[in-house]
């Protein structure tokens, strides 16, 4: 069905919806009267989008240079072959708990169902509870077959007297928690791999369009492993976010970021690899992933000023670029006040989101709070958070139901 509105809609040249209806539509209904109409909308609407695409491909190749055309391969048309995913509109399909267990209904058309059990992941038992389903998708893969399910809910924000304070990096999140209910205060990192797997795959990049001649398989090639540093990159971002929401979801705990669009060097010249790193950085997809994952949990988000928190004196607030020696140490040049660099900036965020103040009580560091009134010393963390990743890899396990 895809493949006939596919190729109506490139005969026609159609880039509206509108267009796509009025000549698919009919057609395709006539085609497979056997079908719900859904599945024929979603047909449609699934190639007019894989032509959109391919347009949008075609026009950025065609405003290249002539000398750049020569050696890249003009966009190919769109096809449906390796095609695995099948579109479910929310008013053909229907999920039900029977027996413990969750089965799919598809309604084929003509009063006819196809029913399917479910193999649910943990997590999913507790969000589909208490959410609203969308249009959702069905991807068959070889002899599995996998349900990509889009839920809606409601969630009521509300706000949180201890804060979780994070400061992005490169390398790691740098945290700073503060949990006035059982009174400490704990730095720790969540580091990430992502700087190590765009070397290794720009690497390979330069490695394939050095040595492969053949423009087809080069492109080929390129996109292959373009897809997979995607992919990786994905995943490192979701797992370090759902790390952090959900060790401030144990401890009611808002986030507290700073109000970065990005972490380029606004324009500073330095080495090319360093430009290249932070510029492919994914730091606002890293935002994103933070504040709906906090904002799902009924956590707040607030953003703070962070103009030269990494430079700033914790104790006496002078402000030096030399102050900080490394990538490790902090050492303020006016009063000798000396710690570990990757939380500096966390404790500067503290300071200025008006809670309180950071100062040095007995020789140890301590926050004072406005709001609370009370005095919480500091602890570092050791290198892993300070709860269980658990939450990050959960597979699905079959319920086995005894009766007697």
């Amino acid at each position: 069905m895809v493949k006939e509105a596919l190729g109506i809609i490139i005969k026609n040249d159609v880039r509206s919806r509108k267009k796509a209806h009025e000549l698919c539509y009919s057609f395709l209904r006539e085609r497979y009267p056997h079908l719900h109409n859904k599945f024929v909308q979603e047909a449609y609407k699934r190639a007019l989008a894989m032509y959109r695409s391919y347009r949008k491909l075609l026009n950025k190749w065609k405003r290249l240079p002539e000398k750049k055309k020569k050696m890249i391969s003009p966009p190919s048309p769109p096809t449906i072959e390796g095609n695995r995913i099948i579109e479910l509109h929310v008013d053909t399909y229907k999920l039900e708990r029977r027996y413990g267990f969750l089965v799919l209904t598809v309604s084929k058309g003509n009063g006819v169902y196809l029913r399917f059990l479910v193999m649910e992941y943990d997590y999913a038992r507790r969000e589909i509870s208490s959410a609203k389903l969308g249009n959702s998708k069905v991807l068959v893969d070889g002899d599995s077959i996998f349900l990509l399910l889009t839920i809606r809910g409601n969630v009521e924000v509300r706000e949180h007297k201890n804060k979780l304070f994070i400061d992005i990096n490169e390398d790691s999140t740098d945290c700073l928690l503060v949990n006035y209910d059982k009174n400490k205060a704990v730095l720790f990192s969540v580091r990430n791999d992502i700087r190590k797997i765009r070397i290794n795959y720009r690497r390979i990049r330069k490695s394939i369009q050095k040595k492969v001649r053949n423009p087809k398989l080069r492109d080929k090639l390129l996109a292959k492993y373009g897809s997979r540093e995607r992919k990786s990159v994905e995943d490192r971002l979701k797992k370090i976010t759902t790390t952090l929401a959900e060790i401030a979801r144990e401890h009611n705990a808002d986030l507290v970021k700073e109000n970065l669009k990005d972490l380029k060097l606004n324009g500073k010249k330095k080495s090319k690899q360093l430009n290249y790193r932070l510029s492919t950085f994914p730091y606002r997809k890293l935002i994103g992933y933070t504040d709906y994952k906090f904002y799902e949990r009924g956590l707040n988000v607030v953003e703070v000023d962070a103009k030269k928190t990494s430079i700033t004196c914790l104790v006496c607030g002078y402000i030096d670029k030399r102050n900080r020696i490394d990538k490790e140490t902090f050492r303020c040049r006016r009063c000798g006040f000396t710690f570990n660099a990757q939380y500096v900036a966390c404790l500067n965020l503290f300071s200025r989101s008006g809670d309180g103040m950071v100062a040095i009580r007995s020789g140890r560091l301590v926050i004072i709070s406005r709001k609370v009134g009370s005095v919480v010393p500091i602890d570092v963390a050791p290198n892993e958070p300070p709860t269980k990743m658990r939450w990050l890899r959960e597979k699905p396990v079959l319920q086995i139901i005894l009766s007697t």
